[in-house]
């Protein structure tokens, strides 16, 4: 049962806010359930999407975690959706980019009801969630992964956000600190499941599709993912005449709250969704 909110605005030239928490928007046969909370901004016309895709390592995601963060967006008139998807022990990849694509149905089919433009929808995410942000973008409108309900409905986004995330497994994650949380996502290590670890790379999926604009940020002291592992997007889809703002944040590590509680982040991500979103 999802419950609704409102939360005044911090400043008063901005919109007044509702929440509407645990909105479910898949099931499975085996009693799983996933959950979106939205962020709703008090505008006239449907307002433009952001899609957030929370990190975790494939292990863990909490749809409530970056919220306090994320309502400036609102405020400033786009409608926010933070989701849940199936975790490593839940479900093997594709488990996980089918559920975003779930949501992206699920919102556009709904889209009359909570008043969102299904035309102006963005993504973005962190670590395991800018992967995932970025499968999205590489794969909208395209049958790579499209499961389950609203099947109608169009994955295809309007503009990719990527923090911290990692791209070719096949390169920095065969370790044996990574060798647990990748045999759970691939039922088996990198070197046994090559082909499936290949398919999570939103790289090999760069062969003449259109491919909205992105924005990659990454911290030059990230421990958790390397930093190689953005630039390696951002080449590869410059490489493929795609638009893309590759941005290194310098001493910066791979905390989210670090990165979303920055102003200059933030500012940046903001500037970057008025172009692509609200100026559409």
């Amino acid at each position: 049962m999802h419950e609704e909110v409102s939360l005044p605005p911090r400043q008063p030239d901005r919109a007044f806010v509702r929440l509407i928490s645990d909105i479910q928007y898949a099931s499975f046969a085996d009693g799983k359930t996933l959950s979106m909370n939205l962020l709703l901004p008090s505008t006239p016309q449907p307002a433009p999407l952001i899609l957030w895709i929370v990190g975790g390592s494939w292990l863990s995601c909490h749809a409530t975690r970056n919220l306090p963060q994320l309502i400036s967006f609102a405020e400033q008139g786009y409608a926010v959706a933070a989701i849940e998807y199936r975790l490593a022990h839940e479900g093997r990849f594709p488990a996980q980019i089918e559920d975003a694509k779930s949501a992206i149905r699920f919102l556009r089919a709904h889209a009359d009801q909570y008043k969102i433009d299904s035309d102006r929808i963005g993504v973005w995410g962190h670590s395991a969630g800018g992967q995932l942000a970025a499968l999205l973008g590489v794969t909208g409108g395209s049958p790579e992964f499209e499961t389950a309900d609203n099947l109608q409905q169009s994955t295809k986004v309007q503009a990719v956000v990527d923090f911290s995330g990692p791209i070719d497994i096949e390169l920095d994650f065969q370790s044996e600190y990574h060798m647990p949380v990748m045999a759970l996502m691939l039922g088996g290590t990198i070197r046994m499941k090559p082909e499936l670890a290949r398919s999570t790379n939103p790289i090999q999926y760069l062969d003449g599709r259109e491919v909205p604009p992105f924005l990659i940020m990454h911290g030059d002291a990230d421990t958790v993912v390397p930093l190689r592992q953005s630039r390696i997007l951002h080449e590869a889809l410059t490489a493929a005449g795609a638009s893309s703002q590759f941005v290194v944040l310098e001493e910066s590590g791979h905390s989210t709250t670090e990165l979303l509680t920055r102003s200059d982040v933030l500012e940046q991500v903001g500037q970057f969704f008025d172009t692509h979103l609200k100026n559409k």
